[in-house]
């Protein structure tokens, strides 16, 4: 409704409307979101108006990816990460959107990590920020503020969850060789976080790879994700 409501205050006709979810689309409908999985099932269809010819539906993280390389070259490969409540990223190969057999390409979160011992874990229980504030029984905004604070159960928290993020990254610039990294996200903003992730990429790149490859923190992530949805819109005109 509330979309609608939104559609419904413009009085010229709109040529389309992009939308972006932090979930899966196949076929203009969310088939997959652990964000916010009420989102299940929900198809741009229901948006249909008659002020806007078509509705395109994409990914968050695609969204971000084709706001972050709109002044790259067509043939060049590029990574963009969004690390907050879970941890997504968009992918492309030699100029070409990556989406693999059923459009999951990009799935970072469930990257294997190690947790402890012989025990193993998904990426995003270590780096999410949900997951690190679900950790210490607190929400995000007061994760945040214990570290900011200095408290230092939370530091170490965020420290591993830095690192687990950064031997990622790390593993992901050796297998793709990218020309550029964009990494955004609320969760970079916790205290030390990006920092031991930093640390952590350059232990892990292959050295001539991480040269290669442009490093960088985007801020106003949510423009940009609107900013890329506007353009995956757009392009499906074409």
């Amino acid at each position: 409704d509330i979309l609608k409501n939104f559609i419904g205050r413009y009085v010229e006709p709109g040529a389309v409307i992009g939308i972006a979810v932090p979930g899966i689309v196949e076929r203009d409908t969310v088939v997959a979101c652990d964000v916010l999985p009420k989102l299940v099932g929900w198809s741009a269809n229901t948006l249909l108006n008659p002020k806007v010819g078509q509705v395109s539906l994409a990914n968050d993280a695609n969204a971000a990816l084709h706001a972050t390389v709109i002044d790259l070259a067509g043939d060049k490969t590029a990574i963009t990460v969004m690390v907050g409540s879970a941890i997504g990223c968009g992918l492309m190969i030699d100029g070409k959107v990556l989406r693999g057999a059923g459009g999951w390409a990009g799935e970072l979160g469930y990257w294997p990590v190690q947790i402890s011992g012989a025990q193993w874990g998904r990426l995003d229980d270590v780096a999410g920020g949900r997951y690190m504030a679900n950790r210490l029984n607190v929400d995000g905004s007061q994760l945040a503020q214990l570290s900011h604070q200095g408290h230092r159960a939370a530091l170490d928290v965020i420290a591993e969850g830095g690192r687990a993020l950064g031997r990622a990254l790390g593993g992901i610039i050796n297998l793709l060789n990218p020309h550029r990294l964009s990494v955004g996200g609320g969760t970079l903003k916790l205290a030390g976080y990006w920092e031991e992730a930093q640390t952590q990429i350059k232990a892990s790149a292959i050295p001539s790879m991480l040269e290669e490859c442009e490093i960088r923190t985007v801020h106003e992530l949510e423009d940009l994700v609107a900013m890329g949805a506007a353009q995956i819109a757009l392009i499906s005109l074409r």
